[in-house]
């Protein structure tokens, strides 16, 4: 637990909720309405207390600014993260700072060259056909559980290098289970706890990686991002151990599976309810040379990379991007004392009618060079973080939606049933909260 003295502080406005478990319920349950109320109420720097830890919460486009960019390196990613999953994705590039960031993040960039992603989106094709044909002829269907079955299968066969057969569903549920885990009230692995499912499935990650590095390394480097990492190298002929393999292994998986799943919900269901996106996503792509979108090809797809920001600012991938305090500082002319967390909360500057005309509708529009809102402030638009941990995945994400969006939208219109909403939550990762229920048509 890591609840501080009231007294440090007592100048901030806000609600710490109840004792120990604080305002993590409604978190858990509407983390959007929750954080949006109360910045109506406080104003945009606010205390308030989640999963076991004391947090001040910061929104402005300024604030992200000053965090992101640390230049006097006082917001530690790794003590910001260490309360809610540290435990189970510990030593992931998101969990270390400074010079030890730095070395993990120049060695794993090889992994994230312009001719690995080439090659991996060579390695996306045959999944996405072999699961798009399996929708055909199904009318109305929960569409997200296919599409999160679709990116595991093409997380695996992108990192791992093969298909998992009959692993797939334990390797799913562990990965589950280690992101519910990271939200849970419960911090103490007690039996019959998420918490205790959450680090259940980390040992089960860490054994299925650490049973396959020895044989990555001895086989010939291959297109999988797993072998890239085992084989990898920066300037100075630095590498990553075997269990520093396995750790990064884990978050990767996570991180690309997961963000891109909610991502690329997000984005079938706007087009699902927006005629005119649709019609200019359907023309984009069945005026490309083929359905299995190439590297340049991807790059040309204007539309959908429209569609792909305003998806991503209205659910950014990561929310909220908790640091901790290592010196006194001052954020937006508030007080910031050492030892407190602070998380930016890119939800709300997504969302923050200062920076956006009309927040809350969806309007790729807005990206255009015409009006170019996203470039009002150099960090009114960070869905994938900003600084030195900018998420190293996200030129991997925009790739690997389009080429789904090329193969969905050559085969298939898409329609909302009518009168149909679809909500989606934030935390742990942005997902419908009752599925995406759809209906494709042969195109």
């Amino acid at each position: 637990m890591a609840h501080l003295d009231p007294a440090l502080l007592a100048h901030i406005p806000g609600d710490m909720g109840w004792p120990v478990i604080g305002r993590t319920v409604p978190f858990a349950r509407d983390a959007l309405s929750l954080v949006s109320s109360m910045r109506d109420r406080f104003g945009p720097v606010f205390k308030v207390s989640l999963l076991g830890q004391d947090f001040v919460v910061v929104s402005t486009p300024h604030a992200a600014k000053q965090v992101f960019l640390d230049r006097e390196q006082i917001f530690s990613s790794e003590v910001g993260w260490e309360s809610s999953i540290g435990s189970l994705f510990s030593r992931g590039l998101m969990l270390r700072d400074f010079d030890d960031h730095r070395i993990h993040r120049r060695i794993m960039r090889q992994a994230f060259r312009r001719d690995a992603l080439v090659s991996y989106l060579d390695l996306m094709h045959p999944v996405i056909e072999e699961h798009l044909d399996r929708w055909r002829g199904r009318g109305e269907f929960d569409v997200y559980p296919g599409i999160k079955e679709l990116l595991l299968d093409i997380a695996v066969r992108v990192f791992v290098g093969a298909p998992l057969g009959p692993e797939a569903d334990a390797v799913n549920r562990a990965f589950i289970d280690s992101v519910m885990a990271g939200v849970s009230p419960i911090r103490s692995p007690l039996p019959g706890t998420q918490m205790r499912r959450g680090l259940a499935g980390r040992r089960y990650l860490v054994d299925y990686f650490g049973g396959r590095v020895a044989a990555k390394r001895a086989a010939p480097e291959s297109a999988d991002m797993f072998s890239r990492l085992c084989h990898a190298e920066d300037e100075e002929g630095n590498r990553l151990t075997d269990d520093e393999v396995v750790d990064h292994m884990i978050f990767l998986l996570l991180a690309a599976h997961d963000t891109t799943t909610g991502t690329l919900s997000a984005m079938l269901w706007y087009l699902a309810t927006s005629d005119d996106w649709q019609a200019r996503v359907r023309e984009e792509v069945r005026g490309l040379p083929s359905a299995r979108v190439d590297f340049d090809g991807a790059r040309s797809m204007e539309a959908t990379g429209l569609v792909f920001k305003e998806a991503t600012r209205l659910h950014p991938p990561v929310p909220f991007s908790p640091r901790g305090v290592l010196s006194d500082t001052e954020i937006d002319g508030v007080a910031i004392p050492q030892g407190v967390a602070v998380s930016m909360a890119s939800i709300l500057t997504h969302r923050d009618p200062e920076w956006w005309d009309s927040p809350e509708v969806f309007d790729p529009q807005r990206f255009t060079e015409g009006r170019a809102e996203h470039e009002r402030h150099s960090h009114n638009f960070v869905p994938f973080g900003g600084g030195a941990h900018t998420c190293l995945g996200r030129h991997f994400a925009d790739l690997n939606a389009k080429a789904v969006i090329a193969q969905v939208f050559s085969r298939f219109d898409l329609a909302a049933r009518p009168g149909a909403s679809v909500t989606f939550q934030a935390v742990p990762i942005p997902k419908p909260r009752n599925g995406l229920p759809l209906t494709l048509r042969a195109a």
